[in-house]
C-alpha cells in the first residue's frame, strides 16, 4: 500500500471511529434527543394499547441521493449494498416496512390507525468499509401516527434516530457465518427501538 493510500485509510477510520462512538445497541439505553424523547411525545403503553395498526405506510422520498460509490464514507443519503443491484430505493422501504411492522406486533386494540415512516438516511456499509475497518450503520426515519378514518395525526410527527455498530473485516465475515447480515442486524435493531418508542 502506498504511503498516499495509507494515510486515506487511517483518515477514514479516525472519522469512522468518531461516528461509531455514539452507538446504541440492543443492551444499551435509546438514544433520544429533546425532540424525540418519547415521554415528551406521549407515546406510551397507556396510549399505544389502545391502536390497533392497520398499516405501515413507508415513504422514501426521491429527493434522497442513492449512491453506489464504493468509498469509506460515501457522502449521499442511501447507502445500501447487501441487495443485488436494482431499486435501493425500494429495498431500504421494504426492510423499514418489515421492521416496524414487526415492532407493531401486539398492538391490537379497538382504535385502527397507520403507522407512517419517513425515511431521511439510510447508511448501511460500502463494501470498501465492511470489507475493511467497519463504522455505523445510520438509519433516521420520522414516525406519524394517524387516525384510519379521518388521516389525523393522533400525536406530533417524531424523529427516530438509529445508530448501530457496522462490522467490517473478519468481524463481518464471522457475523455473516452466524447469520448476522447487516440486513438481520439493521432490521432487528429498527424492530427494538420502535418497539420503545411505541410503548409495546
Amino acid at each position: 500500500m502506498s504511503k498516499t493510500n495509507l494515510i486515506l485509510a487511517l483518515t477514514a477510520a479516525t472519522l469512522l471511529g468518531a461516528c461509531a462512538s455514539s452507538v446504541s445497541t440492543r443492551n444499551a439505553p435509546l438514544e433520544v434527543t429533546p425532540t424525540s424523547n418519547v415521554s415528551r411525545i406521549g407515546i406510551k403503553s397507556s396510549q399505544s394499547v389502545s391502536w390497533r395498526v392497520e398499516d405501515v405506510r413507508v415513504n422514501v422520498p426521491d429527493s434522497l441521493s442513492v449512491t453506489e460509490a464504493n468509498l469509506y464514507l460515501p457522502p449521499t443519503d442511501i447507502v445500501w449494498r447487501e441487495d443485488p443491484y436494482g431499486d435501493r430505493r425500494e429495498q431500504v422501504r421494504k426492510i423499514l416496512d418489515l421492521a416496524v411492522s414487526q415492532a407493531a406486533i401486539g398492538m391490537d386494540g379497538g382504535e385502527p390507525v397507520y403507522l407512517d415512516i419517513e425515511l431521511k438516511r439510510f447508511h448501511a456499509l460500502s463494501q470498501k468499509a465492511r470489507a475493511t475497518i467497519g463504522g455505523q450503520h445510520t438509519i433516521l426515519f420520522e414516525v406519524t401516527v394517524k387516525d384510519v378514518a379521518t388521516e389525523l395525526a393522533l400525536v406530533d410527527p417524531f424523529p427516530v434516530s438509529i445508530k448501530l455498530k457496522a462490522f467490517g473485516g473478519q468481524k463481518a465475515i464471522d457475523a455473516e457465518i452466524r447469520g448476522e447480515t447487516q440486513k438481520v442486524r439493521i432490521s432487528r435493531e429498527i424492530t427494538s427501538v420502535m418497539r420503545t418508542y411505541l410503548g409495546v
